[in-house]
């Protein structure tokens, strides 16, 4: 029988709970604390589960019964403290992007093996019920081979809520690296490809911050695919979130959190049935498998490392107009 691990949450801010959830509803593993420099907040999060609470994550890598440490920081502290817990001993869960460059991301990838640690990141939205099943009816050439996707998401900026930290790229902040990370991955995971080359426009107009509110980006996948990431926060306007995809026999569309997947058929879009399921504890359930049998991560670290490099290949081709061609 696997041994069952023991993890812990650092930061209690937005997406703790969920990650709480997905411990405690996960077989094989215990969440054991919650660690945030705002005490209270770490508290009160770990009160209503009824676990530990420190202000200092560096109590839980002291204690050698701790296996795995689940990054839940602003984008700018994934690489520093992930190579902390790495360095501690302990397997490393980050929230994507896995790091705000790739120079960050190699360091980190490097730690985790000279630690012998494994570095999982975290892109939930393929494990979705919605992305499954659109991935599983191309791979069943429901609509024959794929030509290319476009996925399209807009929403509200979120000014009056947003952390100063997201108000600056040299932070991580900004839509992009926010939400182009989940549209690049779920996207490129459908089509089965990694990307090729980019040509992208990655802007502020409608804010003017030291971060982006709008981007566009042209994917060339390696399989011969293309995509198109259009992703704006507005200031008004009307949201949606979708990706549609074209084939050589027909189309499918993909609305990942509405857990929705549209299919062709006599010239309109027909609803498919989703089998739902919580995407959190999908992941946790596989990640955690993976730790205990050694077996492939469920999202591999090279593809964590691809999304970096294809986020900022896009910074990139928007700085200077030019299409950038990846290693």
């Amino acid at each position: 029988m696997s041994k069952s691990l023991n993890a812990f949450i650092i930061g209690a801010g937005r997406v703790a709970p969920g990650l709480a959830r997905a411990i405690t509803s996960s077989p094989g593993v215990s969440l054991v604390g919650i660690a945030d420099s705002d005490f209270p907040r770490a508290e009160a999060l770990a009160g209503r589960l009824g676990v530990r609470a420190a202000a200092d994550y560096r109590e839980f890598l002291a204690d050698p019964s701790v296996d795995l440490a689940v990054i839940a920081l602003p984008h700018w502290l994934h690489y520093s403290v992930a190579i902390e817990c790495a360095r501690a001993g302990k397997h490393v869960y980050v929230e994507k992007p896995l790091a705000n460059s790739l120079d960050e991301a190699d360091e980190m990838i490097a730690v985790a093996e000279a630690h012998h640690v494994r570095l999982f990141a975290a892109h939930t939205q393929r494990f979705f019920a919605s992305t499954i099943l659109a991935r599983q009816m191309i791979e069943e050439g429901r609509i024959g081979a794929p030509i290319y996707a476009t996925d399209t998401w807009y929403k509200d900026f979120g000014l009056s809520t947003r952390p100063a930290w997201f108000l600056d790229r040299a932070k991580g902040g900004g839509m992009w690296l926010m939400n182009g990370a989940h549209m690049i991955d779920r996207t490129c995971w459908m089509l089965g490809s990694e990307v090729a080359a980019v040509k992208a426009w990655i802007g502020n107009p409608i804010y003017r911050l030291p971060a982006d509110d709008s981007a566009m980006a042209l994917l060339q996948l390696k399989n011969g695919t293309h995509c198109t990431i259009v992703h704006a926060g507005y200031r008004r306007g009307v949201g949606r979130c979708e990706v549609e995809i074209l084939g050589t026999e027909g189309m499918l569309k993909v609305d990942t959190y509405g857990s929705r997947v549209w299919i062709d058929e006599n010239g309109e879009f027909v609803p498919v049935e989703v089998q739902k399921h919580d995407a959190f504890t999908y992941e946790m359930t596989k990640l955690v498998e993976a730790l205990q049998t050694g077996a492939e991560l469920p999202v591999p670290i090279s593809w964590g490392r691809h999304m970096v490099e294809v986020l900022c290949a896009c910074e990139e081709s928007g700085r200077t107009g030019r299409e950038v061609i990846l290693s």
